[in-house]
């Protein structure tokens, strides 16, 4: 497979473009640095638990990683294409969107889930229900999560 020749403004096209687009380096390190820093996060607010690199990979907690990885985005493209561009535009919506669900339906559905898991593990064994598995209750954010995310990836995509 030969390589696609450069588009009209002289950029990479293909692999080479995707990994070289500004942009899309400042999604993706804001996202690793949200979820490198919740580990760390969780033995600041839980000094006396021992440091879980779990949380690294893991939903839901401090600061959000999918906020942190919208709003890189949606910084980058601002510096790159101008807060005047329908793409910044789009970004920051994408961002207000992502925000308000984990804020709302994803909070919501982790606190679901453990009141779900409270009334499981209350039923009789035998009961059909008895056997679900544990449902995850780290889905959401608080707003100061989604807030410290929206740091990160602010900080992130002025850089």
């Amino acid at each position: 497979m030969r390589p696609l020749p450069p588009d009209s403004s002289g950029h990479p096209n293909g692999m080479v473009g995707l990994l070289t687009n500004p942009s899309l380096m400042s999604a993706m390190l804001s996202c690793l640095v949200a979820q490198l820093l919740k580990p760390l996060a969780q033995q600041y607010l839980h000094p006396d638990k021992r440091l879980d690199w779990k949380w690294a990979v893991s939903p839901g907690g401090m600061p959000s990683s999918h906020t942190a990885f919208v709003v890189g985005l949606t910084t980058a493209l601002g510096m790159v294409e101008g807060t005047q561009s329908s793409l910044f535009a789009l970004a920051l919506v994408l961002s207000l969107v992502v925000a308000y669900d984990a804020t709302g339906v994803r909070l919501h559905a982790g606190r679901h889930a453990s009141v779900l898991n409270i009334l499981i593990a209350e039923l009789p064994p035998g009961h059909p229900a008895s056997e679900t598995t544990i449902l995850q209750e780290t889905l959401g954010h608080t707003p100061v999560q989604v807030a410290a995310g929206a740091g990160v990836g602010l900080l992130v995509g002025l850089a």
